[in-house]
């Protein structure tokens, strides 16, 4: 059955909206060391690290600026270098985020941070995790060197490396990347993202699975905006499917293919419309319809395909090609055809090896509990019908031409024949040449009809870790059991 709403899903593009994490670091007026007060420490000394004369601020830091707060076991303040080192339990706290590290190295003079192990930056509802984060505060632009994870409360992103620039409101990562929730999942090889345009480009071996609209894609490239357009390209694939909740199978209902597949939202205050074209060599296939074409076009709320341009539909054993084909649907099943101009219908006859046909300037069918009910063609309207005895054995075969004929079936077989206008006629004994007859325009190419695909629609990259990668700092631990108690990270612990 054709499930009622096809479309890339704007559902699982909004997991790319995970990307709303603010990264505002100490202001760059930590260089002047005048302006960090120290507000609690075990004790301070000078010494020597590694080679250099320091300052030694010992136990139970408390540093505090204009803009920031830290607190860490330790930290060296060099003396002949332009660099700041926290060591054990960072946490640094702005107006707008607390960020946690196991270390920290801050060169004042060229405004550049590394912060390294259990990184953690919390900013508004998001929070990220990483080992190896880098961070420059002018251009607050931070480097993510490995495996990052973005949590949300709309779920969770995860990726090998990446960037956030903070001007821009922008990101990039690269490897594996992961968005999930409860209801949809996206994966690719990197992704850029502008939050503040709701802009976002996903690239290499797309998967994604939205289980609350039923539907998956695949393809090269992936992009969306905040208009609902949704563009997949290089050999995009939309499935379409339905959920047996007796057996918890899944039923395909359509798949389309194609070079490339847009979807678009047409947005009412009370409804919204999706509009799924499809864009060189469209192959579409469903349990009861199939179709090759150039380009096609699919509307949810009027459950319409439209094909144009070698467009070519298959019903059971028949095959309707022409310019334009329009196909609607009504609960998984086919209701109507209408294809013009100078449509070519083709009907298989298994029982005596025939291939009834039928031409015209317009063709309408019609159909009832899926079953062909009516075929209608108006305009220099020719027929080829093909006759058996009584034994079911070829006899011959019934040639004519009418403005109009009108062909009525019951149960999928001829009922009878109605000729409009001025008929010529003529029947054809059975013979090899009669056998062989063919009208003009004759189109009969079973072999271009689209088959349920073979091979599986699954993603590559194993499912994301309810873990984390490291053990909590402490800090962190007592942050979230004094201001998020319900956190599920408490719950792990």
């Amino acid at each position: 059955m054709i499930h009622k709403t096809i479309r890339i899903s704007h559902k699982i593009i909004l997991l790319l909206s995970f990307l709303a994490v603010h990264l505002i670091g100490w202001n760059q007026d930590i260089q002047a060391q005048n302006q960090v007060n120290i507000l609690e420490a075990d004790s301070i000394q000078g010494g020597q690290y590694e080679g250099e004369r320091v300052q030694k601020i010992l136990g139970d830091v408390h540093l505090k600026s204009e803009h920031m707060e830290m607190y860490c076991d330790s930290a060296y303040q060099f003396v002949n270098k332009n660099e700041i080192r926290a060591f054990g339990n960072i946490q640094i706290e702005t107006e707008t985020e607390k960020i946690w590290a196991d270390t920290l190295r801050y060169y004042t003079n060229v405004d550049f941070s590394q912060l390294r192990g259990r990184v953690i930056i919390e900013a508004e509802s998001s929070t990220l995790f990483g080992n190896s984060v880098d961070y420059r505060f002018t251009t607050k632009v931070a480097n993510f060197l490995d495996e990052i994870r973005l949590e949300d409360q709309r779920g969770t992103l995860v990726a090998d490396s990446g960037f956030y620039y903070r001007e821009p409101d922008s990101a990039k990562f690269y490897g594996k990347v992961q968005l999930s929730d409860s209801l949809q999942y996206l994966e690719g090889d990197s992704l850029f993202s502008n939050r503040e345009t709701k802009y976002y480009e996903l690239y290499g071996d797309i998967f994604g699975d939205d289980r609350e609209n039923d539907s998956m894609i695949k393809g090269q490239y992936l992009e969306a905006d905040s208009t609902g357009r949704r563009l997949l390209e290089g050999n995009a694939w939309l499935k379409s499917f339905q959920q047996d909740t007796a057996d918890t199978a899944q039923t395909d209902t359509t798949h389309i293919r194609a070079k490339t597949i847009l979807s678009k939202e047409q947005r009412t205050p009370t409804d919204t419309t999706a509009i799924v074209f499809g864009y060189d060599s469209v192959r579409i296939w469903s349990p009861s319809f199939a179709s090759v074409s150039d380009t096609s076009k699919y509307t949810d709320s009027t459950e319409t395909f439209e094909l144009w341009s070698n467009a070519k539909s298959w019903h059971k054993q028949v095959q309707l090609t022409g310019p334009y084909i329009r196909a609607k649907i009504i609960n998984g099943d086919i209701d109507s055809l209408i294809s013009h101009p100078r449509p070519f219908s083709v009907q298989q006859d298994t029982s005596i090896d025939r291939l009834n046909q039928i031409t015209g300037d317009t063709l309408h069918a019609d159909f009832k509990d899926g079953a062909l009910s009516e075929i209608y063609v108006f305009g220099n309207s020719k027929l080829l019908r093909f006759t058996k005895n009584d034994q079911d054995e070829p006899d011959g075969a019934v040639d004519l031409s009418a403005p109009n004929i009108r062909i009525f079936f019951e149960d999928g077989e001829l009922a009878r024949m109605k000729a409009i206008g001025t008929v010529n006629g003529s029947y054809l004994p059975e013979s090899e040449q009669t056998k062989t007859r063919r009208l003009d325009g004759f189109s009969w190419n079973p072999e271009q009809r689209p088959q349920r695909p073979k091979e599986k629609m699954k993603r590559r990259f194993q499912p994301i870790r309810e873990e984390l990668f490291f053990e909590l700092p402490p800090r962190f631990i007592r942050h979230l059991k004094k201001s998020h108690p319900d956190s599920k990270w408490l719950k792990k612990d």
